[in-house]
């Protein structure tokens, strides 16, 4: 896990993206990494990851490390899904059985990647997902806000198509919706 880089914190992709902007391509920098209980200083030469990019990078694609901590147990049972997309339809799952009425009666689907800090990232294969919640008769589908929303709108005919940047936004959009009587 990388915690530094030449002496100053990391503990996100901001921090690691704001202290990687402090350099240039060719700098040797020093990058803290922890292992269990283990503390060790590697020396790095910055290079750049895509061909015309300026952006200093240390040469590989990392990925968030996260200790969430919940006031009771969950286990998923994610069957064939594949990839970090179904953070999001999880995480309000999770709501749920914390015994919060996340849906109101609707049939919800929702897909995107969840980050620690709460944000909705994009996916891919929002066409076919698109499809799969309205051949499910699916209620709203939530989508990451930008081009996955976009897209969403284009496959959705009937199906509601709602937008969000981050966790709270999809809760609050959620909520707020008439409640729906069957």
């Amino acid at each position: 896990m990388i915690v530094s880089l030449d002496g100053h914190a990391v503990r996100t992709f901001a921090d690691l993206h704001r202290e990687l902007g402090r350099h240039r391509i060719g700098e040797v920098v020093t990058v803290g990494v922890r292992s269990g209980d283990r503390l060790t200083a590697v020396h790095v030469k910055l290079t750049r990851l895509r061909p015309h990019s300026n952006f200093p990078a240390i040469g590989i694609f990392p990925e968030q490390a996260t200790d969430v901590r919940l006031p009771l147990q969950v286990t998923i049972d994610a069957g064939n899904v594949g990839g970090p997309s179904a953070g999001l339809p999880f995480a309000l799952e999770v709501m749920e059985e914390l015994g919060r009425d996340v849906a109101r009666g609707y049939r919800v689907a929702a897909t995107g990647q969840l980050a620690p800090d709460g944000r909705v990232i994009p996916i891919g294969g929002v066409k076919q997902k698109t499809y799969g919640a309205r051949d499910a008769k699916m209620d709203v589908f939530l989508v990451p806000a930008g081009d996955n929303a976009r897209d969403a709108r284009r496959y959705a005919g009937p199906l509601r198509i709602i937008a969000v940047r981050n966790f709270q936004q999809a809760l609050r959009a959620l909520a707020t919706l008439p409640r729906k009587v069957s």
